[in-house]
């Protein structure tokens, strides 16, 4: 063999690693230019995930703030409320115990020794008129006080109907209708 024919050979062998291996690297340098353009798409979805995650937090904290004050002036009405009836009460069982106050009834019948201050026809006699008479002024605060228990009660229920309606209205609890 000549030795230009292994110089060419070696040569040629020598071009075509040559030729190969730059191919190679425009091969990884086009495929590290796509990794870096799927890796910049990649992030740009995930902040748009971020932002768009962000908002909705926001907002939700926004309503749940809404509804944190809307709890909190069903309460504030509420104790208001209890408040004021519970100064009402007391002062009117007040009166009706000093007698102040006096409470009327209809009686069924009434007997001798009625109060010299109560007209013969509202005394009840043969004409057939309504016969009154007043309450103890010891008995009708007993009787304001226990109406004024119920009243209580009544006022728990309503404030804890409103309190329930205004978790519903913001969607924190379903309501009759998200039942079905």
């Amino acid at each position: 063999m000549s030795p230009y024919l292994l110089t060419g050979l070696a040569a040629g062998l020598l071009g075509l690693s040559i030729g190969a291996g730059g191919g190679y690297e425009l091969t990884a340098n086009h495929y590290r230019a796509a990794l870096a353009t799927e890796k910049a798409a990649h992030a740009s979805d995930i902040a748009k995930i971020n932002a768009e995650d962000a908002k909705q937090l926001a907002a939700a904290l926004a309503n749940q703030h809404a509804a944190e004050g809307k709890v909190a002036a069903v309460e504030q009405q509420f104790n208001d409320e209890v408040s004021k009836h519970a100064k009402d009460s007391l002062d009117y069982r007040a009166q009706l115990a000093s007698g102040a106050q006096r409470v009327r009834v209809r009686v069924a019948s009434c007997m001798p020794g009625s109060p010299a201050d109560q007209s013969a026809a509202s005394a009840g006699g043969a004409n057939g008129t309504a016969a009154y008479g007043y309450l103890d002024g010891q008995v009708a605060a007993s009787v304001f006080k226990v109406a004024a228990d119920d009243q209580v009660e009544i006022d728990k229920l309503a404030g804890l109907q409103a309190y329930v309606k205004a978790l519903q209205d913001k969607g924190y609890i379903a309501g009759p209708a998200d039942a079905k």
